[in-house]
C-alpha cells in the first residue's frame, strides 16, 4: 500500500529507501513498535542497528567518518523509520541533526573533528535543551545562565520538555552569558554532557512519544569547560536560527512517514471491516475521507522533497520549511483524526496504531515551533 512515486528520485535513492523499508519491515514490526511506547521502552538496540547500516551518518562528510550525501537522503531515511516508528526516526533526527549538523553549522573544527565520527558510527547521542518553565514559544527569555570562571563556565537553571537528554551523551545546551545585552543577544551554546555532577534529569509523564520520552532538568552549579562553548559566545540566537530550517526540514519527514502509517492502517481496515453486509470501504463516505488523507499525505510529501532539495542547493528556505512544517504536522494530525474516525470504536484501543498516531500527532503541532509561530514567521517573511 506504500506510495509509489519516486519524486524524480536517482537511482542510488531510490536503493536506499527500498532498503530502509526492508529494514522498517524486518526489525520495526507493529508489535514491536507498539512495546516501545505501552512499556515506555526507548528502542535503543534498533538505533545501534541503524548505526551498523550507515545511516547516522548519511549527512556527515566522508572526511568526518560520514557518506557525504544530503537532506534528500536524510529526509528519504526519516521518513521510512517513522513509517515504523515515530519515535526512532526522531531518536536519529537528533543525532543527525542536532548533533552533527549543529556541528557542522557552528562547532569549531576541532569539536567537529572529536564528535562527528562518534556521531556516524552511533556512538554518540545527542538533544537539544532549549525550552524552559517560563520560556516556550518565547524561546529569547530563556533565563538559565552561564557564568565565566576561569576555563569554566558555571550554569544554573532549568529546562523542561528535554526530551532524549537522559540518553544523550552530549546536549546542545541554550543559556544567557550576558543578561545586560538585548534580549536575542547574549545568548551562547553549549554542548554539556548531562550526567555531569550538578544536573539532575526527572523523566515526566506525559500523553505522548512515551518510548523515548522527555525530562524536565535543573543545572546546579554545572562547570562546563570553556572548549564547550558551540560557536562564538553571545551569537547563541543567531546560531539557533541558521539551523532551524533543517530542523523544520527533518520534523516534515519523519510526519510525513507517520502519517502514511496512519492512512495505511485506515485503509486496511476499510478493506476488512464489514457492515451492513459489505466492507466500509465501499460507502461514499469512507471513500471520501480516505480520498483526502491520501492527499493531504502526497502534499506533504511533495512539500518535504522540495525542500530537501532546496536545502541541498543551499537556497534560502526560512519561509518554506516554516510552511512544510505547518502544513505536514497539522495533515499528519487531520489523517490521525479521521483515521479515528474510520476505526470507530477500535480506535480507542492499542490493538491499532490508530490510538499511537492520534496521541502523537497532536505534540507535532506544538514541538519544534507551534503552528502558530510558524505562522508568524510566515507572514514575516511576507513583509508583514
Amino acid at each position: 500500500m506504500r506510495a509509489g512515486a519516486d519524486f524524480s528520485f536517482t537511482e542510488e535513492q531510490l536503493m536506499l529507501r527500498d532498503s530502509v523499508r526492508r529494514f522498517v519491515r524486518e526489525q520495526v514490526p507493529e508489535e514491536y513498535a507498539r512495546k516501545c511506547d505501552q512499556e515506555k521502552i526507548a528502542p535503543l538496540d534498533t538505533f545501534d542497528k541503524i548505526a551498523e547500516m550507515g545511516w547516522l551518518g548519511i549527512g556527515i562528510p566522508e572526511e568526518y567518518g560520514g557518506a557525504g550525501l544530503g537532506f534528500t537522503e536524510l529526509g528519504i531515511v526519516l521518513e521510512e523509520l517513522s513509517y515504523g516508528l515515530l519515535e526512532l526516526s526522531v531518536l536519529v533526527y537528533r543525532a543527525t541533526v542536532h548533533g552533527a549538523q549543529s556541528l557542522l553549522t557552528y562547532g569549531s573544527e576541532e569539536q567537529r573533528r572529536k564528535y562527528l565520527p562518534l556521531i556516524a558510527a552511533g556512538k554518540f547521542k545527542s538533544s537539544m535543551s532549549l525550552t524552559e518553565p517560563n520560556a516556550g514559544s518565547d524561546a529569547a527569555g530563556i533565563q538559565t545562565r552561564a557564568v565565566r570562571d576561569g576555563d569554566y563556565y558555571i550554569i544554573n537553571g532549568s529546562k523542561i520538555f528535554n526530551s532524549q537528554v537522559d540518553l544523550a551523551t552530549r546536549t546542545v545546551l541554550v543559556t544567557r552569558t550576558d543578561p545586560s545585552l538585548p534580549q536575542h543577544k547574549g545568548m551562547s551554546l553549549f554542548f554539556v554532557d548531562p550526567h555531569s555532577p550538578g544536573v539532575t534529569i526527572r523523566r515526566l509523564d506525559t500523553l505522548c512519544f512515551r518510548s523515548v520520552g522527555t525530562n524536565s532538568v535543573s543545572y546546579d552549579n554545572v562547570r562546563v569547560h570553556k572548549d564547550d562553548l558551540l560557536g562564538e559566545l553571545n551569537s547563541g540566537w543567531k546560531h539557533l536560527m541558521t539551523n532551524l530550517t533543517k530542523e523544520r526540514f527533518s520534523v516534515a519527514a519523519q510526519v510525513t512517514g507517520a502519517a502514511q502509517n496512519a492512512l495505511d492502517c485506515a485503509l486496511q481496515y476499510a478493506k476488512d471491516r464489514i457492515q451492513f453486509g459489505q466492507p466500509i470501504g465501499k460507502f461514499q463516505v469512507i471513500q471520501h475521507k480516505l480520498a483526502d488523507m491520501q492527499t493531504q499525505v502526497h502534499i506533504s510529501r511533495l512539500m518535504t522533497y522540495d525542500l530537501a532539495r532546496r536545502l541541498d542547493a543551499k537556497i534560502e528556505c526560512r519561509k518554506e520549511a516554516s510552511m512544510a512544517k505547518i502544513y505536514t504536522c497539522e495533515a499528519y494530525h487531520r489523517v490521525a483524526d479521521e483515521g479515528m474516525q474510520i476505526l470507530g470504536g477500535y480506535s480507542m484501543m492499542p490493538d491499532f496504531p490508530m490510538e499511537r498516531h492520534y496521541r502523537d500527532s497532536r505534540i507535532m503541532r506544538i514541538g519544534g515551533g507551534s503552528s502558530e509561530v510558524m505562522r508568524t514567521s510566515i507572514a514575516k517573511d511576507l513583509g508583514l
